[in-house]
């Protein structure tokens, strides 16, 4: 007797019919999974009971089942395609959400199940950036065909298959605020949560059961991004401070004439309530204070955009890449200087309303979910963001890197003069020495660039906020750049300068969290040449000076502070 079933050969975490080893009939898809297209194979049950033939076919066949297993298991460990390889044409379809012609696969029959991860939470991220990760993901994997289907506003679908082996994998798209993200991940309703502002204690506690979702390993940036203050293109103004722009939003100016501009009353436009650009905002620009009354609210970025640039009197933030026809208007913090949204003011994180977007995965998450995430954050998942629009994290070297502030020490000037400031700022998690989640892979990327860069020196400059003693500032700024010099050694890496500048060179307010935050920092140079030698020991009226004398890398000089 013919046997007529057979299991599916995938692996259990890509086919639900796999790991159920449900029988299906083998003349389904000529010897196919229904689930996932995989080759069906016929069990060693069904095989016995098929007579004498089938004994002496049992051993060949059992072995030639596993040769298949072994197979799967080897296309889905072998690198694919490098994902730069997904052009800019391409990572455009996945942002238009429409499928290029004769690359969606064949349809599976009503009521099949594929193997799914489920993506819920910010519009920012959802709308134009994770779809590109997506479909770069999907071509590193070998899905080369994949169809885009719109489920509702702000939902769409991406079925993808595998041509070599007909393996089937489904991506589920909601982006209808970051609140909504972590709301459904503690409802075990998704497995990655887009969200574009951080993890908040609240949601820490409503997510316990799904672990830490602020550490390592669960929280991935996967790109960087500015909130844009926007107006029409005839408005006149160049600038605001925060204050200024605090102002505005709570309706305590309401005539642009009070700012310089022509006279008119202001015609407020923010995001919605569930929005993660909202909550940027509101933290970083309202605080306490509550938004104006009578403020148009868009769930869209786009459409708020278009309104902007539609009306001379309106002024309105969205994520940098959603600014469209609209001006952007520089910003200044405190101290800090005046700064556009710009790939590199956003990529150190400089500019005052720059932002992390993230992924965030439960502790135990699905290996499919986890394998997307981990792509997101690596250099082949990187350079499909800058196409988007957003910033990528990978650390270019900037020959034209102006100093934000204007109280620069005169050795800071004297190190950095002919070097290249990297895009990138290392932060640490508040109120510890520790680097933060963004800052351990940016040294990863750090350490990849210095071997593709030659012989080039390192140096590590870093600063703090103002608050409490001058000398004690200094002497933390200093031992913070010493904590990114230990890191870099274990990767083999030893920086030629290691120095700390307390307070001086603030890129923000100091008198609010948020300021001191972005100014405690440590920012990476580049330099061709043999490093300066900086000079060593307590900063005047912080005690004794001591000479330059500690050693690093190919004889440069590391500074160290011993106070």
């Amino acid at each position: 007797m013919t046997p007529t079933h057979g299991v599916c050969t995938n692996l259990p975490e890509a086919c639900g019919l796999a790991a159920s080893s449900q029988p299906q009939p083998m003349t389904h898809g000529h010897g196919r999974c229904s689930g996932c297209g995989a080759a069906l194979m016929v069990p060693a049950t069904a095989l016995a009971q098929s007579g004498g033939a089938g004994r002496w076919r049992l051993p060949l066949l059992a072995a030639l089942s596993v040769g298949a297993v072994v197979a799967g298991w080897l296309m889905l460990r072998t690198p694919q395609p490098d994902a730069s390889a997904v052009t800019a044409a391409g990572l455009a379809v996945a942002v238009s959400g429409v499928a290029a012609a004769g690359s969606a696969p064949p349809p599976l029959p009503d009521g099949v199940k594929v193997p799914t991860i489920r993506m819920q939470g910010s519009n920012t991220v959802g709308a134009a950036l994770a779809p590109a990760l997506v479909r770069a993901f999907l071509a590193r994997e070998g899905y080369s065909e994949v169809g885009v289907t719109p489920v509702a506003a702000e939902e769409q679908r991406l079925d993808a298959r595998r041509p070599t082996d007909g393996a089937r994998l489904r991506i589920e798209l909601a982006a209808h605020g970051t609140a909504t993200g972590f709301t459904a991940l503690a409802a075990g309703k998704t497995d990655i949560g887009m969200a574009s502002r951080a993890v908040q204690a609240k949601e820490l506690e409503a997510t316990q059961a799904l672990g830490d979702l602020s550490a390592e390993g669960s929280e991935y940036i996967i790109a960087l991004d500015g909130v844009a203050v926007i107006v029409h293109p005839s408005n006149p103004l160049k600038q605001l401070t925060l204050a200024q722009l605090r102002d505005l939003f709570t309706g305590k100016v309401t005539d642009w004439s009070a700012l310089g501009g022509p006279a008119g009353a202001v015609h407020l436009h923010a995001r919605d309530e569930k929005s993660g650009t909202w909550d940027t905002f509101r933290a970083l620009v309202l605080d306490k204070a509550a938004l104006a009354t009578g403020a148009a609210r868009h769930e869209d970025s786009r459409e708020l955009a278009a309104a902007v640039a539609a009306d001379p009197m309106a002024v309105g933030f969205v994520g940098l890449p959603y600014a469209d026809a609209a001006k952007t208007l520089a910003l200044a913090d405190g101290q800090g200087a005046a700064l556009r949204p710009s790939r590199f003011t956003v990529a150190t994180e400089d500019y005052a309303l720059s932002r992390r977007l993230y992924f965030y995965v439960a502790r135990d998450a699905l290996p499919l979910a986890r394998r997307l995430a981990d792509f997101a954050v690596s250099e082949e998942g990187q350079k499909a963001v800058n196409p988007t629009g957003f910033v990528g994290q990978l650390p270019e070297a900037d020959t034209g890197a102006a100093v934000a502030a204007a109280d620069v020490p005169a050795e800071y000037q004297r190190l950095t003069q002919g070097a290249q400031r990297l895009a990138v700022n290392l932060r640490f998690r508040p109120g510890a020495d520790r680097l933060d989640n963004k800052a351990l892979r940016d040294i990863g990327r750090i350490t990849r660039l210095l071997e593709r860069g030659g012989s080039r020196q390192l140096m590590l400059l870093g600063f703090s906020d103002d608050r409490g003693e001058r000398c004690t500032n200094v002497a933390l700024s200093q031992q913070r750049a010493r904590a990114v010099a230990s890191e870099l050694s274990t990767y083999g890496v030893r920086p030629a300068v290691v120095q700390g500048y307390g307070p001086a060179a603030a890129v923000a307010s100091n008198d609010s969290e948020a300021g001191r935050e972005r100014n405690r920092r440590v920012e990476v140079w580049v330099m061709d040449r043999a490093a300066a030698v900086p000079q060593v020991g307590a900063p005047a009226g912080c005690g004794r000076s001591r000479p330059a004398a500690a050693t690093g890398a190919a004889g440069a000089a590391v500074a160290i502070n011993t106070r």
